[in-house]
């Protein structure tokens, strides 16, 4: 069976090294370290998940959102938050733009497995 693929994209190294430790075994990880990477490789790749970080110099975790909601081959991709932007007003204007969930940094190990699991 082929292991569903997930893009990372988030531009803090710690925070990418520990999802990489907590997913890699078991899925197909590819990482981004900016949004515009992160949309690059969304050119050429469907993952089946996006773990994306917001607060990103240059291109931030909400114009990659846009990117991914406005172009209809990309809308069915589940996308998750993960940022250190905890006020209910970040968190609503993800869903707005159409993240399917939201979580705050410091990731924990439990919640990761939990989102990545309802969505695939």
């Amino acid at each position: 069976m082929e292991r569903a693929t997930i893009l990372i994209i988030d531009d803090d190294p710690v925070c990418t090294g520990v999802l990489l430790a907590i997913l890699g075994d078991d899925y197909q990880v590819t990482t981004a370290n900016s949004g515009s990477g992160g949309i690059d490789i969304l050119k050429t790749i469907s993952p089946d998940l996006v773990l994306l970080d917001i607060t990103m110099p240059e291109v931030n975790g909400y114009q990659v959102l846009k990117f991914l909601k406005e172009d209809s081959s990309r809308t069915q991709i589940p996308v998750v938050v993960i940022s250190t932007l905890v006020e209910s007003s970040d968190r609503e204007f993800a869903l707005k733009l159409g993240a399917d969930d939201y979580i705050n940094k410091p990731v924990m190990p439990e919640a990761i497995q939990q989102v990545v699991d309802k969505y695939l």
